[in-house]
């Protein structure tokens, strides 16, 4: 077989893999070698807000990734359930609000990636919620 195809074959498959378990259809998954992995999340129905429940440590991260356009405002919280899960927000174009509970980002730009990195030291297990706001 021709080894390109293979190479992009491979990709597809790696963004096909199950992805986070209460929000399937609103994550594309792409693991980065070990330290890694990468969820781009589709919020188009602000009835229904993205979350994810999942487990990370060490030196391993997860990242969300979502695009968000001018005006478009997000609500992020992550609660930990056992452990420490810490995270970080990255991106330009946008404004952030902190707030008790988590926090408000609000789109300046035309268009942006909201990256939201959750990680831990030594694990934690989490709940990231995202809420679209209207």
């Amino acid at each position: 077989m021709n080894k390109w195809f293979l190479v992009i074959f491979t990709v597809l498959l790696a963004g096909l893999a199950p992805s986070v378990a209460s929000s399937e259809r609103q994550v594309l998954r792409h693991i980065e070698a070990l330290s890694r992995d990468n969820y781009y999340v589709d919020i188009d129905d602000p009835t229904v807000p993205f979350q994810a429940r999942d487990i990370v440590g060490g030196e391993h991260e997860n990242e969300y990734h979502i695009l968000g356009f001018q005006g478009d405002t997000f609500i992020i919280v992550v609660q930990s359930i056992e452990g420490e899960a810490g995270y970080s927000l990255r991106g330009d174009g946008y404004d952030r609000q902190r707030e008790e509970l988590g926090d408000i980002v609000t789109v300046k730009d035309r268009h942006t990636w909201i990256s939201i990195g959750v990680s831990a030291h030594p694990y934690a297990e989490y709940i990231l919620t995202v809420k679209k706001n209207e």
